[in-house]
Order: structure tokens, then sequence, then C-alpha cells
């Protein structure tokens, strides 16, 4: 675990150090308008780290920088925005072939990842959730700001 944690820090360094991060920041916060947008659009960024990675933990890991930065200028509730990671991160392990669940789960029945993908039905539900919450501003939390 301490040798994962090291290559996904040195990792953010990197896309860090070489403008990746304030290249993504600055791409969601252009499109970003309204509250509910910036929502979406923590969704967003942590569901292409998730998809990208197949891991939710360094999917949260690297855009809860991220996110605390929209969630602050859109006065999102940091409870809320930790949902939201934590929701679309875990959501898209279930939609994609190559999530380590999937592999494990395809490995024990001795079939492919991709014929368990039909039969994923807690992530598809997290996500009509979670894009439910967004849009009807469930839970109603006020900023502790």
């Amino acid at each position: 675990i301490a040798m994962i944690a090291l290559l996904i820090g040195g990792m953010i360094g990197l896309v860090e150090h070489h403008g990746g991060i304030t290249w993504l920041l600055n791409f969601v916060k252009q499109r970003v308008k309204t509250r509910r947008g910036a929502e979406l659009g923590i969704a967003s960024l942590v569901s292409v780290a998730d998809i990208s990675t197949a891991n939710n933990t360094i999917s949260i890991i690297m855009a809860g920088p991220l996110a605390k930065d929209i969630a602050e200028e859109y006065d999102i509730d940091p409870r809320k925005s930790a949902s939201l990671l934590d929701i679309f991160g875990s959501a898209f392990q279930g939609f994609v072939p190559y999530s380590p669940q999937l592999i494990a789960a395809a490995g024990v029945a001795s079939i492919s990842p991709v014929t368990l993908l039909p039969y994923s039905i807690y992530p598809v539900m997290l996500a009509i959730c979670g894009i439910i919450a967004i849009l009807f501003n469930l839970p109603r939390l006020r900023s502790h700001r």
C-alpha cells in the first residue's frame, strides 16, 4: 500500500508540475456557470479519473484537490463534495471491464469480465441516484463556512 501511495503521489505531482491540474481545473471552470453545474463538474472529474485509472481510491485522490477548489468557489458543502467524489468514483467501477472488481469476479467464475457488465446493477443505480441528487439539490446541506 505504501508503494502505491508513493506512485500515486508521484503521478499527481508530475501532472501538477506540468500544468495538467491547472488545465483541468480551468477546463471545468470555463464550462461551469451554476452551483448545479459545479456539482456535475465534480462528478465528471472523478468519473473521468476513475475510468482512466480503474481505481476509485486513486481517482478520488486525484480529483479531490480540484473538487475542493470548485466546491469552495461555488459554496458547495464539503460533505456534498465528498459524497459526489465517493459516489461517482465508485459508480464507474462497474462500467469498465478492466476494473479490478470485475476482473476478480470473472476470474473466480472463469468468464470474461464483459459478460458481467449487464449484471452490474448497483453501479448503475448509484450513478442514477447521484445524478438525481445533483439535479434536485439533495440533500439540502448548508455550508459550514
